[in-house]
């Protein structure tokens, strides 16, 4: 680890290129960097800002950030390209077109001496926004469906939820209304570790000991279960 003797920020490489002062505007930012740069990070700007016209700026992990319930994508300024970070998810799904750029885990890199693809810039934060809106929508779906109650430890027992929820609410845990045979329950869908038999993550939510006993059944049985998002 390298230390910088200026801001007392530890890094993996030495002589690693950052900035140490305190930013808080995106002016700021683009002001600070060198002044052949600077029409680049601006132009970035503006075309994120085009794209996302309702997002918020500010400055995150001490970057340019673009914020519209959560951060929408991010940029910056290195010595010798600019990055932009629009999330793990948006590299993924341009993976056919970023094949000419460098690219990490949500991170997308052009080089400062080739042309920036501005329209790509622009599509990709089109999705993000699309994306996080429709992660946000609340979900009036109702799940219906009948499956087996199965034994977990010390006497629990739990039933499957045959959807996998990162999918359906981008989040690995959702709090819901549930029945059990019309016995109703206010609990969560999670993951505790239970895999399904082609080895994907299983979700599942408890069935109390109390509910097995109102409606009489236990672990092995047949419930029709009812679950709605809270």
């Amino acid at each position: 680890m390298w230390k910088c003797p200026k801001c007392c920020r530890d890094f993996k490489n030495t002589n690693q290129d950052h900035y140490c002062g305190i930013i808080e505007t995106i002016d700021q930012y683009i002001a600070e960097q060198p002044e052949s740069i600077q029409p680049i990070l601006q132009k970035i700007r503006e075309t994120i800002s085009a794209a996302a016209p309702n997002a918020v700026e500010k400055i995150s992990w001490r970057m340019p950030t673009f914020w519209q319930g959560e951060n929408i994508i991010h940029f910056a300024a290195f010595k010798k390209h600019v990055s932009i970070f629009p999330g793990s998810e948006a590299t993924a799904f341009f993976a056919d077109m970023l094949t000419e750029y460098k690219t990490a885990k949500g991170t997308v890199q052009f080089q400062l001496n080739k042309p920036i693809p501005f329209c790509l810039i622009t599509d990709m934060t089109y999705w993000r926004v699309s994306y996080i809106e429709n992660r946000h929508k609340p979900n009036k779906q109702t799940y219906e469906y009948e499956t087996v109650i199965q034994p977990a430890d010390k006497g629990g027992a739990y039933v499957v939820f045959p959807y996998d929820i990162r999918k359906e609410f981008g989040k690995g845990r959702i709090k819901v209304h549930a029945s059990f045979d019309g016995e109703p329950y206010d609990g969560s869908v999670v993951n505790m570790g239970v895999k399904n038999p082609d080895g994907s993550v299983c979700y599942i939510i408890g069935v109390r000991k109390e509910i097995r006993e109102k409606i009489g059944k236990q672990a092995g049985d047949i419930v029709k279960v009812i679950i709605n998002l809270l």
